[in-house]
């Protein structure tokens, strides 16, 4: 999915003339953000369900959802 989102990026790039490429990570590298995602997402969700907030816990939510994209797409 990265790869198909950078490729499309790189092509609109070319066609306005901007000299911009964006990298594309390695296996490693998203194995570490879906782990500190997976981390920081998980505390969020204690925290917001202990301080009954809302948007903590929604916030942690969304970053176990993040670090599991993210884990799914460091194994294709």
């Amino acid at each position: 999915m990265i790869r198909k989102v950078n490729e499309t990026c790189e092509k609109m790039n070319k066609k306005l003339g901007v000299p911009i490429s964006l990298p594309n990570p390695s296996k490693k590298t998203l194995k570490i953000a879906s782990a500190c995602n997976l981390f920081v997402g998980a505390d969020l969700i204690i925290a917001g369900i202990v301080t009954k907030s809302k948007w903590c816990t929604i916030l942690g939510i969304i970053g176990v959802v993040s670090g599991g994209i993210l884990l799914k797409e460091s194994n294709k």
